[in-house]
This record gives C-alpha cells, structure tokens and sequence, in this order.
C-alpha cells in the first residue's frame, strides 16, 4: 500500500513537472508566433505540445481508478452442521413445552 501511494505521487509529480514545462514553452510558442513565424516558433510549439500531452497522459494513468476483483462468494453452509443445529432448536423448544 505505501509502495503504490510512493510511486502514485511519483508519477503524478513527474506528471505535473512536465505540464508545468509543456504549458511554460507553449507560452512561450504564443509569444514567439507574434514575431516572424519560421524556425523557433515551430520548435517550442512542438517541443511544448510533446511535452504537455506526455504529463497529460502520465496524469491520467496515474489517477485511473484500478479495478478490483469481486469479493469471493461466501462458502455454502455445511449440510450436517445445519441439521444438527436443526435438531438442537427443535429440542430446545420441545424442553421448554414439557417443563411447562
């Protein structure tokens, strides 16, 4: 359980420290696309898109919710326990008539 919360918070810093690098460089796309649209534009806008989807994807993969298996059916009861059981209650009840 500690192992799985440690490396759930790994993969969700990683995740964030990524997006938080794709969302800086593609900030910085937008301010570049102002000037001349060649050559660094293209490159931070790639570089920052790559980025920023690679923690999106490390994001949800991380906070997925894991399926868990069904719990086992209850084990039948025993036959003989249930008649013997029968039989105690049955005499039980049939003491306590006569004790009347």
């Amino acid at each position: 359980m500690a192992r799985r919360l440690a490396l759930k918070s790994a993969f969700g810093a990683l995740a964030l420290a990524l997006m938080g690098a794709g969302a800086v460089l593609l900030l910085r796309a937008l301010w570049l696309a102002i000037w001349p649209l060649l050559g660094p534009v293209g490159t931070a806008a790639a570089m920052g898109g790559g980025l920023f989807f690679a923690g999106a994807v490390i994001l949800a993969v991380t906070l997925r919710p894991r399926r868990l298996p069904p719990p086992p059916p209850a084990p039948a009861p025993n036959p003989l326990a249930t008649v013997i059981a029968a039989f105690a209650q049955g005499y039980g009840a049939g003491q306590a008539i006569k004790k009347r």
